[in-house]
């Protein structure tokens, strides 16, 4: 048996570091020099910002002096679901539980899967017990880990919990330049992109790294096929379908995007009740409400339960003030932003 998965390519020197990664990198690297002293670290962010990379390259840095075991949530079911058929609950036990660095990417996937929770609880104590070093990833915090068991939720906040945002401009082109490179190196050949259009591709790609790449990768074989150095204006071409994909953004996808974020029932966050924990989301909901849509106040007003536009007014003030002053507050309105453009 070898679920070990690493791939030589996604290490510490090629993972290019900027604001929104670099307390993440900074932890990973130090979870190799300290195992356990940061038990588990959690890594968390939005799909394609480089969480696997992390945890491969802790995996890669520790495989030398240690039994590192580097495996999905998705594959950890896969093999639990097969022993359990082939009656090998013992081996799957032993093998899993033997390693001295246990990562596991994408830890999400266990939601609403009970007897695959259990198992992996079981196993996330044997080798906390055994002093292993856990890495773990996630799309989101521990508490916001919907449908899992609440004992898991709490182990897994229990150690060092370091998230990764979306790329800023300054990290996109960054990113753009030794993607150029690589391709340069593998290939011997000169690609010509001025700052112009790296700034462009930089600029106008909102989502994540992975789609930052497809499109530096179509503007790239526009270019080969084509034999010419590209303009803005030929970008501005050759990108138009993938820029032009405007997602058309509801009240009612804001109202379940925010629900679902928050972990709250969406009737409750509707509701009259203006406890704290319902309060917040249903104004953050009313401020993407009145950004992101083409809707009036009152027309806002009236999808929250016919609440008056003057709430909605508030609420809007309210937001804009505290994610001005408030780190978590505009990080939870960022995410929630990348969360309506991604579906």
């Amino acid at each position: 048996m070898n679920y070990n998965r690493l791939n030589p390519n996604l290490n510490f020197d090629n993972f290019i570091q900027g604001k929104s990664n670099d307390i993440a990198l900074s932890y990973s690297k130090k979870v190799c020099e300290h195992i356990s002293r940061y038990n588990p670290l959690y890594v968390c962010g939005g799909v394609g910002l480089g969480k696997t990379h992390l945890l491969n390259a802790i995996g890669l840095e520790l495989q030398s002096e240690n039994n590192v075991m580097f495996i999905s949530a998705e594959r950890f079911m896969y093999h639990f679901i097969k022993s359990i058929k082939k009656n090998d609950m013992v081996n799957f036990k032993d093998f899993f539980r033997k390693s001295s660095v246990f990562i596991i990417d994408d830890i999400q996937f266990i939601r609403g899967k009970e007897s695959l929770q259990e198992e992996f609880f079981h196993t996330f104590n044997s080798l906390m017990d055994k002093g292993s070093q856990i890495v773990i990833s996630a799309d989101r915090t521990p508490m916001k880990l919907d449908r899992v068991q609440e004992r898991i939720k709490s182990r897994l906040a229990g150690g060092l919990v370091v998230d990764i945002d979306s790329p800023d401009l300054e990290l996109k082109v960054k990113i753009i330049k030794k993607r150029i490179s690589e391709i340069e190196n593998q290939f011997k050949e000169n690609i010509n992109l001025n700052n112009d259009v790296i700034d462009y591709i930089a600029n106008e790609s909102k989502t994540n790294i992975r789609e930052l790449i497809g499109i530096l990768n179509r503007v790239i074989a526009f270019g080969r096929v084509n034999n010419k150095i590209l303009t803005t204006n030929d970008c501005k071409n050759i990108l138009k379908d993938v820029f032009s994909q405007i997602k058309v953004i509801t009240v009612d996808k804001i109202q379940n995007v925010v629900s679902n974020y928050f972990n709250i029932p969406l009737n409750e966050m509707l509701s009259q009740r203006r406890s704290r924990p319902l309060a917040r989301p249903r104004q953050i909901a009313m401020f993407l409400s009145k950004k992101m849509t083409a809707r009036s106040l009152p027309e806002i007003g009236r999808r929250f339960a016919n609440r008056d536009h003057t709430t909605v007014i508030h609420a809007v003030k309210t937001i804009t003030r505290l994610s001005e002053q408030d780190d978590e507050m505009k990080k939870n309105i960022n995410q929630i932003k990348s969360l309506l453009l991604e579906q």
